[in-house]
């Protein structure tokens, strides 16, 4: 260590050491007579030299001292503010990741137009175990979803949970808000929306009651239940344990496609069961057996049973179309 120490000491004055030994020495053979006069006096020169070099230095290290000092403050400032300079840096990594999450979620948000949209609630009923609806009147369900899915749990002896969040029946005026949004949403007089009025709106519900009624007689591992909302949507949502599919009036309009396991599908069956609980349910267990071709006096008991009274108006005609709409309806989408 002292050996370090006494290295650094020599280099530190070197000019002055050098100076030191040649005086000495030239002194010494000046006054013995060994070196000559003009030898004595090149070693005045070298000496005078080594003092300017040491003199120049020194100087050189004072006027640099200012420069080195301001240099190193700077320094140090500058490293008193990384640590709110780092934290400014891992806020803005944590927004770019979570802007990356966004982006990755919404590239999987699938835009579905025409037949796709066709092809794709195929493929869904094809592996339902569950089916959740919420919109309107759920004639889609009604007269596809439901016979398709009953027939392929059947046949693979299975276990079907169906959940129905629909317009309340008993609520004339929804059902003719209901009808007149899409009454005056379309232009051509040829579209179905055209002609659509309260009382079918109001038998298409009753219509899809029904039917959760008679099919879940026809197939005891049916689950279902149904829910009446007192507000109305225009959107329907068809979910499955695989994908959820949000559409507006059918595959004629563009759809959204979410499959499982990214949180847009978690958000919506969290907004789809709170949906849910807050809608009248409809006591189904209360529904009397109901023969394999109903008739009109089934189904005025039926809703009678489910406290829901079909109004006086109603006719057996109107009642027996509510339940040929029940149990033989047709597409609408075809």
């Amino acid at each position: 260590m002292r050996g370090k120490v006494l290295l650094a000491w020599f280099g530190a004055n070197a000019e002055a050491l050098i100076a030191l030994v040649i005086a000495v020495v030239a002194g010494v053979l000046g006054l013995t007579g060994v070196a000559s006069v003009a030898h004595v006096n090149s070693a005045i020169l070298v000496t005078l030299a080594a003092l300017s070099l040491a003199l120049l230095r020194e100087r050189w290290g004072r006027e640099s001292e200012p420069d080195t000092r301001k240099a190193l403050l700077a320094a140090g400032a500058a490293l008193e503010q990384l640590p709110d300079q780092l934290e400014r840096i891992n806020a803005v990594d944590d927004v770019i990741s979570d802007a990356r999450i966004a982006l990755d979620e919404a590239a999987k948000v699938r835009v579905l137009t025409g037949s796709e949209i066709s092809r794709v609630l195929a493929e869904a009923r094809s592996e339902a175990k569950e089916w959740i609806f919420k919109g309107g009147t759920a004639t889609f369900v009604r007269a596809v979803v439901i016979p398709e899915c009953v027939r392929r749990a059947r046949h693979n002896r299975r276990e079907l949970s169906i959940r129905l969040e629909i317009l309340d029946p008993m609520n004339y005026e929804l059902c003719a808000r209901y009808a007149n949004y899409f009454r005056r949403m379309v232009d051509d007089p040829n579209e179905d929306e055209r002609s659509w009025t309260a009382k079918q709106t109001q038998v298409e519900l009753y219509a899809t009651i029904f039917a959760a009624c008679w099919w879940q007689q026809r197939y005891p591992r049916l689950k279902i239940a149904v829910g009446l909302s007192s507000t109305m949507t225009i959107f329907r949502w068809d979910m499955t344990q695989a994908c959820v599919v949000i559409t507006e009036r059918g595959p004629r309009f563009p759809a959204m496609l979410i499959k499982e396991g990214r949180f847009y599908y978690d958000y919506w069956r969290n907004e789809l069961d709170e949906s849910f609980n807050q809608a009248r349910a409809v006591p189904l267990r209360r529904a009397p057996m109901l023969s394999d071709t109903p008739t009109v006096e089934e189904a005025r008991e039926l809703f009678t049973q489910l406290e829901m009274q079909l109004p006086d108006a109603y006719s057996d005609s109107d009642v027996a179309e509510v339940v040929r709409h029940a149990i033989d309806a047709d597409n609408p989408y075809v």
